[in-house]
């Protein structure tokens, strides 16, 4: 190792992420009480789809909600990361819009939309305009807790979507009761990653200077992967790719075949779960075997867990601590997004 854990300079870390990311398991446990105190208005009823409206982090807590629930959700799923709306939303289409600022532009223009629609809406904020829209249309609204960056709020952004759908009926008490049981797994796992050497800061090290091409699975660890390449641009400012399995092998795989000095520079983290479709395991072996002369590095990131969910919230988990020690190698600050902040000013004076 070129250095160690303890000649970091946790200094950089002016804002806390590292607290913000291990009171992850914490943000879980909140939700279930913010929402044992929720009062439901508005019936929803006749729901043939569901739509999450988001970006970044809040809709980051609609895909991996999604994930949760897809084997067992009674309705379809889906992330809408845009201005727009697809033309097949309607009246019976519930549109949950998570933003957390409440003043995401792309979100607030796609609420429009639905409400032209009559779309059932519940809205999903710390406050801001799309909650004072939430008041002023008499619509369903959880209030998020304030103080966190978007993207270190997942663990209420999620949390609360998937109790939110179990009350009202679409995820039965399984997925919940899974969910519960996870809090503590992930206690632990962050107490093991948050000082000392560790196995999270270790990865960092093996990839904060280079390019990570992060694979996951079709099934269930994709989600886990774009989590990840967006901690890792967020928090270590570093450019990453993600792809999953078993699609890469129709495309992607050709692309490692030329350019061999610009591939030394990539990693390939291979992001495992033990419930892996077969045919999945062995296309993501082979593959590696195929790849090992043209990645500078290759390894493997998996969690143990008694279901899946568990252990797909450990992996989210254990690879947002890898981002905040990549930060910290990288000599920057894990909290900062100066270049998005600064688009922002420039698109609000460009209207």
């Amino acid at each position: 190792m070129n250095d160690t854990i303890l000649e970091l300079n946790t200094s950089l870390d002016q804002s806390d992420m590292k607290g913000a990311i291990s009171g992850f398991p914490g943000q879980i446990k909140d939700s279930f009480s913010i929402m044992s105190t929720w009062v439901q208005k508005n019936n929803y009823q006749n729901i043939e789809n569901i739509v999450v409206l988001g970006m970044g982090g809040s809709a980051i807590g609609g895909d991996v909600a999604r994930v949760i629930a897809q084997n067992d959700c009674t309705v379809p799923i889906f992330v809408n990361r845009s201005y727009n709306i697809p033309k097949w939303v309607g009246s019976n289409t519930l549109i949950l819009a998570s933003s957390y600022s409440g003043e995401t532009e792309e979100t607030l223009s796609a609420f429009a939309q639905c409400r032209e629609r009559n779309c059932p809406i519940i809205v999903l904020s710390t406050g801001g305009t799309i909650s004072d829209y939430a008041d002023e249309y008499d619509l369903d609204k959880i209030s998020i807790p304030i103080g966190y960056q978007p993207r270190a709020a997942l663990g209420f952004s999620f949390s609360l979507i998937l109790i939110l759908l179990n009350r009202l009926g679409f995820v039965q008490n399984e997925i919940i009761e899974m969910l519960e049981i996870s809090i503590e797994s992930l206690k632990v796992l962050s107490m093991e990653l948050i000082n000392g050497e560790n196995s999270a800061y270790t990865i960092a090290e093996n990839i904060h200077a280079t390019c990570p091409i992060i694979y996951g699975s079709e099934d269930l660890t994709w989600v886990a992967a774009l989590r990840f390449r967006g901690q890792l641009a967020e928090n270590a400012k570093m450019l990453s790719f993600h792809h999953h399995f078993p699609e890469q092998n129709h495309n992607e795989i050709e692309g490692w075949t030329v350019n061999q000095d610009i591939m030394n520079r990539f990693s390939i983290i291979w992001l495992k779960d033990d419930e892996d479709h077969s045919g999945i395991k062995a296309r993501m072996l082979i593959s590696s075997t195929l790849l090992e002369s043209s990645a500078g590095s290759q390894l493997d990131i998996s969690q143990s867990g008694v279901n899946r969910v568990e252990r797909l919230l450990k992996l989210i988990h254990y690879t947002d601590w890898i981002s905040y020690y990549a930060a910290l190698l990288n000599k920057v600050d894990p909290t900062p997004v100066n270049r998005i902040q600064e688009l922002k000013i420039k698109i609000s004076k460009n209207k």
